[in-house]
């Protein structure tokens, strides 16, 4: 019997602490992937509303074999607002100064290599 119940208890345990994560983790607001094996120069982006105050993290990991890779954030009006620092592997945060549509732009110039960055609501 009390096995029974130590078993009980911890799929309880397991299932109130699943439901935690679940309803508290980030909500996603978007991701770029691309992957060249030749020199390619573009842009890829995503935009995503962003409210005063919203904290947001930027997750990012990139391979470059070759040539130059930009990851910036622009608001509404074109402006830049933050740049990310050049990194294989980089996690980092920021906070939304107003209620704006953000763009997220992937800019590179004969780039060569791989690269993921997803962008998630934190608050």
């Amino acid at each position: 019997m009390k096995k029974k119940n130590i078993i009980l208890s911890l799929v309880v345990i397991v299932i109130v602490l699943l439901s935690i994560w679940f309803f508290a983790r980030p909500e996603a607001l978007g991701n770029i992937t691309q992957t060249y094996r030749e020199p390619t120069t573009n842009t890829s982006n995503i935009s995503f509303l962003g409210e005063a105050n919203e904290k947001i993290k930027f997750s990012f990991r990139s391979n470059v074999e070759a040539g130059e890779l930009n990851i910036i954030l622009y608001d509404s009006d074109g402006k830049v607002v933050y740049e990310l620092d050049k990194a294989k592997a980089l996690e980092t945060y920021f906070t939304f100064d107003k209620t704006d549509t953000y763009t997220l732009k992937a800019e590179y110039v004969d780039f060569v290599g791989d690269y993921e960055i997803k962008v998630y609501n934190v608050n």
